[in-house]
């Protein structure tokens, strides 16, 4: 979630993040912000459900459009996404 760049998901993630911490996020605060928001869509997708079906849930997860980009997940759940 580079600072200059200029789309609105990215700049509105900068400015809600400055505006509670009074700091520009770094890398670890927008990967934790995707992290979270990763969950919450899987629970959406499970109606809440935990365990084995917000873990699958998680796995099937495809082009999530996150601050730090487009995340998916391979056969071995490991995130595939962009480094920058």
């Amino acid at each position: 979630a580079a600072p200059d760049d200029p789309s609105p998901v990215i700049q509105g993630f900068i400015q809600k993040y400055t505006d509670e911490y009074g700091a520009t996020p770094d890398a670890l605060g927008a990967l934790g912000y995707d992290a979270a928001n990763l969950v919450f869509d899987a629970l959406k997708r499970t109606n809440g459900e935990g365990g084995a079906a917000l873990r699958d849930a998680l796995a099937a997860t495809k082009d999530f459009q996150g601050v730090t980009g487009v995340i998916n997940f391979n056969a071995t759940r490991d995130a595939v996404k962009p480094a920058v």
